[in-house]
């Protein structure tokens, strides 16, 4: 007579009521969180490993059981940041029931709000990003060319409706990219004469300011 095997059920460990994939969720949001507030308060370059567990009551075993060193932390802040952003700019520019160039003046609003309610965001993507390694710098310039992309995306759209001349938009996308970061250093540092209130105004004059432009220079440029 065969014997049939007795199959054991593994039971779920838990710890304070709460799983092993839950409590490393958790500190993988109080790294993050902790993250946002010291990088944009005192800086990366000035922000220890040991203070960030610290500070997000983690020890260090933890902590590199979420991320292979500081620079691996900072680097999915950036990207949570801006996968949020990326969010509400699609979102805006999803609305079909708004003119095209209203969504893009609706996105453009939107991504800067979101960025500015707290300007830590807005630090971590313009200051605190810049210069840590050529890794990261490849990474933002990645990150750089997307949005342009996506901006290029919807001025040629708009061309198409007939409300701005065709042309090859990726070089005034990228321009206006880059304006957007500038202004985000005026309208968070210390020393920045760009009120955060007028951050938004101030980026749809530019890029307005780019479109109209493009009207002196209709013809498609080549670009290898």
């Amino acid at each position: 007579m065969v014997k049939l095997a007795r199959i054991k059920t593994r039971k779920t460990r838990r710890y304070r009521g709460r799983t092993t994939d839950e409590l490393k969720a958790e500190r993988r949001e109080r790294l993050l969180d902790t993250g946002l507030a010291l990088f944009s308060e005192r800086g990366y370059a000035n922000t220890p490993i040991e203070l960030i567990c610290s500070t997000a009551r983690v020890t260090t075993r933890h902590f590199y059981q979420q991320f292979k060193g500081r620079e691996a932390l900072l680097t999915a802040l950036l990207l949570k940041i801006l996968e949020e952003v990326g969010q509400k700019i699609t979102r805006e520019l999803s609305d079909e029931s708004i003119s095209v160039s209203d969504r893009m003046t609706h996105a453009v609003r939107a991504g800067s709000d979101y960025l500015l309610q707290d300007p830590r965001r807005a630090r971590i993507v313009c200051i605190e990003s810049v210069g840590v390694s050529p890794e990261m710098e490849k990474l933002r310039r990645q990150i750089i060319q997307n949005l342009a992309h996506m901006m290029q995306q919807y001025s040629e759209r708009m061309a198409k409706e007939g409300l701005i001349p065709e042309r090859d938009f990726y070089f005034p996308a990228i321009a206006l990219v880059g304006a957007t970061l500038e202004l985000l250093i005026e309208a968070v540092s210390e020393d920045g004469k760009l009120a955060p209130e007028d951050f938004g105004r101030e980026l749809l004059l530019i890029m307005r300011a780019l479109q109209i432009g493009a009207q002196q220079y209709p013809q498609k440029a080549a670009r290898k």
